[in-house]
């Protein structure tokens, strides 16, 4: 058997050589990578993309049989690929930014006063919380907003579940007591 540079196999029974797909996509990868490159600056995206490429390649039911359109074959295989993962890493932000906006966007309001209310809840929890030690904000953040387990939290920060049980016991109680607490220092709440 033998084998040309694209790695085209020569065959007895046909007048075209067959190609060898896996050493055609090896012969043409270093220009293949670069035509990524100039399409998506991220090295690591780069290398996932010439996955995808060799994977399109093995997938695709009608490759060409002419050994002289293998390279323009496998140039446009890349740029779709390219072109495709561009699209899924823009739909990917467009989702985030989505909720992101959504998380943060204002629940409609009948009336002013509840806004209002709600605004300056908000402002005092975020002094309540900027009062406390870093490590105890740290707990209750996230905890309540990034929602995270006990286990979570003690695999994270590299302590016991206990730790954590008796942490956040203890942040709670400094935070209950600094919302309670008025300007003078005197309870505001019974």
């Amino acid at each position: 058997m033998q084998l040309d540079q694209m790695g085209n196999v020569a065959s007895a029974d046909r007048q075209t050589p067959l190609i060898d797909w896996a050493v055609a996509l090896a012969a043409n990868q270093r220009w293949l990578r670069t035509v990524v490159r100039c399409r998506i600056s991220d090295p690591a995206a780069v290398e996932d993309v010439l996955q995808e490429v060799a994977l399109a390649v093995f997938k695709q039911q009608s490759r060409p049989e002419d050994s002289a359109k293998v390279a323009p074959w496998l140039y446009r295989v890349a740029v779709r690929q390219a072109v495709t993962y561009r699209r899924r890493q823009y739909r990917h932000r467009a989702a985030l930014d989505r909720a992101c906006r959504r998380g943060l966007a204002e629940p409609a309001v009948a009336d002013p006063r509840d806004w209002v209310l709600r605004h300056e809840q908000r402002e005092t929890i975020a002094a309540a919380l900027a009062e406390l030690s870093p490590q105890d904000r740290q707990i209750l953040l996230l905890k309540y907003t990034e929602k995270w387990s006990y286990r979570q939290l003690a695999e994270h920060l590299g302590v016991g579940v206990n730790v954590i049980e008796y942490r956040l016991l203890c942040a709670k109680r400094k935070l209950r007591s600094k919302l309670c607490l008025g300007d003078e220092g005197q309870r505001v709440h019974p």
